[in-house]
């Protein structure tokens, strides 16, 4: 009886321990997930895949290297290269336990979000690798051939949402969004 339970405890060890996901450029996603609505692992995406194709990473944990700023009623992710006017707002608060549309998001306080968050308070923007949760928001559009946008979130709703969740790594920068 003790071998069987050897041998079920060592490859329940192995399958956990299997980081094929990584290998796939997946990374782990901090904490539990509560719903089931958002992977386990975050999807490699940039600022541009988020802006071109919200509804496609609706709660979705994604990691993103990309441009923070954080200010007079703007709190923002961008990437200069983008040609999207879509906004994404970046939940600007540091709880640990953070709960948007039914779904709970984490958050890993290290050194990295403390100097993220430091340097954004001090009105720095910053370049920086995070994982987080993506939220695109509802579809609109002002006139018949006018410019889809996703908003609902943010100063006045003004856009998608951007959850930070880890730092993985951090630095300023002299690049400023454009308004």
């Amino acid at each position: 009886m003790l071998k069987w339970a050897l041998l079920l405890a060592a490859m329940l060890f192995a399958v956990s321990c299997d980081s094929s996901d990584e290998r796939a450029g997946n990374v782990p996603v901090p904490g539990p997930l509560v719903s089931s609505r958002i992977p386990a692992a975050a999807q490699n995406a940039s600022v541009c895949d988020l802006k071109n194709d919200p509804p496609k990473y609706n709660e979705v944990a994604v990691k993103v290297t990309g441009y923070f700023s954080r200010g007079f009623e703007v709190s923002a992710l961008y990437d200069p290269t983008c040609k999207s006017i879509q906004p994404i707002w970046v939940q600007p608060d540091r709880p640990e336990q953070l709960e948007v549309d039914d779904i709970s998001l984490p958050v890993v306080e290290d050194a990295n979000f403390d100097k993220y968050d430091d340097l954004l308070a001090s009105g720095k923007s910053v370049k920086a690798t995070v994982v987080g949760t993506f939220f695109s928001g509802e579809k609109m559009q002002n006139r018949e051939n006018g410019p889809i946008y996703y908003e609902g979130y943010g100063h006045m709703g003004i856009g998608s949402l951007f959850v930070v969740q880890q730092v993985l790594s951090v630095e300023t920068t002299k690049i400023k969004q454009k308004f």
